[in-house]
């Protein structure tokens, strides 16, 4: 097991998942344009490529990280930006978390395209792990399904073309399911109110 990726970090990165998922909404609905978010949505779900929807550019993997940093220092994650994300220097499968950020962060802008309308957008900031529908009542994202979701991106990861992969299906595989070993008493229900 890596010395970044343990009992501490993996259940933090849990957490982070979700601000990535409440920032997607967050900067799509400050972007406001919706067809500009929708042609962001596409190509980055198609491409694999790091970006976010309030810069004009794509991202390369290190200029990504930092924002992952940024992201969770603004969150107040402190321990998590300086003690996994500043430290990734190579591509493992302790980097595959930033992939994963980034699908988050695009199911994010994908559920604001579902409903892009800002009323409630300040409950929405203030709540932890809730899904962005302001037309029904709050619908909470738990932690096993914050699991269910990255099985899901690693499925859709190995359907992309070889000449296309970031990076192996085997490094993906395995930081879902080294994240979901460490983590199992929580994501299973017996210790959920601590992460």
């Amino acid at each position: 097991m890596s010395l970044l990726l343990n009992r501490t970090t993996a259940p933090q990165l849990i957490r982070f998942f979700d601000h990535c998922f409440k920032q997607g909404v967050l900067d799509a609905c400050e972007r406001g344009n919706d067809i500009d978010v929708k042609e962001f949505l596409e190509d980055k779900k198609e491409s694999w490529d790091f970006g976010t929807i309030l810069e004009p550019s794509d991202y390369d993997w290190h200029a990504f990280r930092y924002w992952v940093y940024w992201l969770a220092r603004k969150r107040g994650m402190k321990s998590l930006a300086e003690n996994y994300f500043f430290r990734i220097r190579v591509k493992n499968y302790i980097w595959c978390a930033l992939p994963y950020c980034m699908r988050f962060y695009l199911m994010g802008i994908e559920e604001w395209l579902r409903y892009p309308n800002p009323v409630g957008i300040e409950l929405f900031k203030a709540t932890p792990r809730i899904h962005w529908d302001p037309n029904e009542e709050v619908k909470t994202i738990t932690k096993p399904d914050i699991i269910s979701y990255l099985h899901e991106f690693e499925f859709q990861f190995k359907k992309v073309p070889i000449e296309q992969k970031i990076i192996s299906d085997a490094a993906m595989t395995g930081f879902v399911q080294a994240l979901f070993d460490l983590t199992r008493q929580y994501v299973t229900g017996s210790k959920d109110e601590d992460i």
